[in-house]
């Protein structure tokens, strides 16, 4: 919802002077920015193929929420068609092999592998490989994705590693696959090296460690 207009799914929950009731459509091109305000920052991206829900047009942009997460944003109206495109080529069927796919692709905040990738962003791509549907932000991610793993208890490929505005893929016991601004790509480095620099400005960098049981 917003200040003027909400989804009619939330009438009689949430008050607003105007409902809609979506209608769904798909993104015709490659790859397009979700931005939190017409020609705003972008936070997350639509894909080919991606269905978005959409609630009003105004001034050539959409307002509305991407059907796979509900993550609500505008995007430029003329990307979207009523009929779905063909999506692309699928990824590994393994959340790890997924995550090597986008391996040197660069960091770009809010993208989902379209032009650029960001850290939640490769961790919501990759477990889709795997049929897991994750939240769009890391913190979402930290409270819905995976078991807590005892304290001491190793970690292995697959488990899922949050840090304070961050999250990777253990690529094995000892290295994560992960994007990040820091480097600028998706890359493959030593655990202990990304808990010594994020330690240096939080003294507990690891918040949690899940394993998702696929």
């Amino acid at each position: 919802m917003r200040g003027d207009l909400a989804d009619v799914s939330l009438a009689g929950k949430h008050f607003s002077p105007h409902y809609a009731s979506p209608v769904e459509r798909f993104c015709a091109v490659l790859h397009t920015p979700v931005c939190e305000k017409p020609e705003g920052r972008q936070v997350s991206e639509l894909l080919a193929g991606e269905a978005f829900m959409l609630l009003d047009v105004s001034g050539g942009w959409a307002w509305g929420y991407c059907k796979h997460d509900h993550y609500v944003g505008y995007v430029l109206a003329e990307v979207l068609t009523e009929a779905a495109q063909p999506i692309s080529d699928p990824l590994p069927a393994n959340p790890v092999e997924a995550a090597k796919h986008f391996l040197d692709q660069p960091y770009v905040w809010g993208g989902r592998g379209g032009g650029g990738i960001d850290c939640s962003g490769l961790v919501q791509r990759s477990l889709a490989a795997i049929g897991i549907a994750a939240p769009r932000d890391s913190d979402m991610q930290m409270s819905v994705l995976g078991s807590d793993l005892p304290a001491g208890a190793a970690l292995q490929r697959g488990d899922l590693v949050f840090f304070p505005g961050h999250v990777g893929i253990m690529a094995d016991a000892e290295n994560l696959v992960h994007a990040t601004e820091h480097s600028g790509r998706t890359l493959i480095e030593p655990l202990a090296d990304v808990v010594g620099r994020i330690g240096k400005d939080h003294p507990d960098p690891i918040l949690a460690r899940r394993r998702t049981g696929k």
